[in-house]
């Protein structure tokens, strides 16, 4: 937004991340369920089955509220010089959005075939469309316009004309 890079770096690098994520979750989950070291994990059936039974709408806003403490969390953690500071940084951003139940893509990307695995009833079509896609478009509000886009504007030059 602020010309550092081009729209076509910032997609290929959003999809690249995505698919990284997406790839390395799955991965994750099946090995953790292949490796039986979380017992039956009854809570992941759980959360995959009330995660993808919310309304299209509640899962947009939880992820937005989501990522929006998410990258508040690198936003605090990048104005700390200390390791320390660092983690107390993120520690309480990420508290939250885990305690009040938001939703993270790359979070869900890993629960939800996990309990998918365990024996949730959730079809690969209810994972990806009533939840995947709310909460990744509900992240991406969350972090580019209700993080980025009021730092840019306050701070940076973003929406500032070129002569400003």
């Amino acid at each position: 937004m602020e010309g550092k890079t081009s729209k076509a770096n910032l997609v290929k690098n959003w999809v690249a991340s995505y698919a990284g994520n997406f790839v390395g979750s799955l991965l994750l989950a099946y090995l953790a369920f292949k490796s039986g070291t979380l017992g039956n994990a009854p809570a992941s059936v759980a959360i995959a089955t009330a995660k993808c039974g919310l309304p299209f709408s509640t899962a947009f806003v939880r992820g937005i509220l989501c990522n929006w403490l998410v990258c508040m969390a690198v936003y605090m953690a990048s104005g700390c010089a200390s390791l320390i500071g660092k983690m107390v940084a993120v520690w309480f951003p990420i508290s939250a959005f885990v305690a009040m139940g938001f939703d993270h893509s790359v979070a869900n990307m890993f629960i939800i075939p996990l309990g998918m695995l365990r024996g949730a009833d959730v079809s690969v079509s209810d994972f990806l469309l009533k939840n995947l896609l709310p909460v990744t478009l509900g992240n991406i509000v969350g972090g580019a316009l209700c993080v980025m886009g009021l730092y840019g504007s306050t701070f940076g030059n973003w929406g500032k004309k070129k002569d400003e």
